[in-house]
């Protein structure tokens, strides 16, 4: 028996199917630059409630471009509440998104990753690349931890993203690091030689030394800054963990410091397609005033700090990694933290931070001059502009209106 299909009910019936796979939306958002720059890769955050939104679903442009995104669990409780995507857009510009169902969850490329990898004994000939460690998303120290205590991949915690890489050695240095990438894919995770020589993914890079290295918070007194050093157990655990944006955060409790103790809580974020980390610390300090910097080199004669209404940043530029090669390092501090640049102590630039409440965020960047050539800053000129191009789009975020 041979069955006849009406032509025109089959067509209705996959325009209803199609329809209800989400080829239609029921959510939209007007994405606004109203900057006077145009800005790449934007960090959007959009409050995300799983009731409002389908199953499965994709985001895409306006021309039907699809937008990666991740959803994340910041606050731990189970559930996500946050939808995070980039977008990129021009000076005083909009675009609209939607959101639209499909049958399963979309797969992205990993532009962003934390590292963790542990051990239970100590090895004095492989300290810190072998593969017996083994990968956890959360870690707390079994004993204080001193330099080469031998436990920890990498000496502590990496994350990268496609263009960058940091550890912070999770020991009583507590210092912040930089592993320069000659590749865009990520590496961290793989490592499986010595990292202090160039391998074809890269290496570390810094010498740290009892410096500020990158970034590393401290507190500051009486014209010294003082490291995260004597604390009691702590612990590190991944908050999110790409492919957009990837989230560590560290536990310091009784950190004894100035005749004080404090509770600290750190959080390190990286970005896809950006160098940048954001570091946030909040503890329970009254009235305390913090510091960071950048580790000071030989080959580099002065730090450069600049300020606007919105942020101070300061740099450096030159052959100022191990092996002098061309390295760029900066850190960004929101004014609401009236920085003050406190001159060379120490081995580093340092400056100053001040908050009552005890909570601070900043961010550091590095450019190295061995990155894939496509992404590689190739001047100081041009890496003046690219800081400061990561300081105004961070003061100046995109609005986003759900329609």
């Amino acid at each position: 028996m041979k069955l006849y299909i009406n032509p025109i009910l089959s067509a209705a019936v996959l325009v209803l199917t199609l329809l209800s796979c989400g080829q239609n939306s029921n959510l939209e958002y007007v994405i606004e630059n109203t900057n006077d720059f145009a800005t790449e890769y934007a960090s959007l955050t959009i409050p995300f409630n799983v009731n409002d939104f389908p199953t499965y679903f994709k985001i895409v442009d306006e021309n039907e471009n699809e937008i990666p995104y991740q959803l994340d669990d910041i606050d731990q409780d189970g559930a996500a509440e946050i939808l995070f995507l980039q977008i990129s857009l021009d000076a005083n510009s909009s675009s609209t998104i939607s959101v639209v169902e499909t049958e399963s969850t979309p797969d992205y490329v990993a532009k962003s990753d934390i590292t963790i990898k542990v051990r239970d004994q100590k090895d004095p000939d492989n300290m810190q690349v072998s593969d017996d460690f083994k990968s956890v998303d959360q870690y707390t120290e079994t004993f204080d931890f001193k330099q080469d205590n031998g436990l920890i991949f990498l000496e502590g915690p990496g994350w990268e993203s496609d263009l960058v890489g940091y550890r912070l050695y999770f020991d009583d240095r507590n210092r912040i690091d930089i592993f320069g990438k000659s590749t865009n894919e990520l590496a961290l995770n793989d490592i499986s030689e010595t990292y202090h020589e160039r391998r074809a993914w890269g290496a570390d890079i810094l010498k740290v030394s009892s410096s500020l290295g990158i970034g590393t918070p401290a507190l500051f007194v009486d014209n010294k800054f003082f490291t995260i050093e004597n604390t009691g157990t702590k612990s590190m655990k991944i908050i999110s963990d790409g492919p957009l944006r990837s989230i560590l955060e560290i536990t310091y409790p009784d950190w004894e410091v100035n005749n004080q103790t404090s509770d600290v809580l750190l959080q390190l974020e990286i970005h896809a397609n950006h160098r940048y980390t954001e570091l946030r610390m909040k503890t329970d300090l009254k009235n305390a005033e913090f510091a960071t910097g950048l580790v000071m080199h030989p080959a580099i004669s002065e730090i450069i700090t600049k300020a606007s209404e919105n942020y101070t940043y300061g740099y450096t530029w030159g052959d100022q990694t191990d092996q002098d090669e061309t390295l760029g390092m900066a850190i960004i501090i929101p004014q609401k933290y009236t920085p003050d640049y406190k001159g060379e102590l120490q081995e580093s630039y340092v400056f100053s931070l001040e908050n009552s409440n005890s909570d601070i965020a900043y961010r550091f960047l590095g450019a190295w001059e061995l990155e894939p050539e496509s992404v590689r800053i190739n001047s100081e000129t041009d890496f003046e502009v690219y800081v400061n191009q990561v300081a105004k789009q961070w003061q100046a975020p995109f609005k986003v209106t759900k329609k």
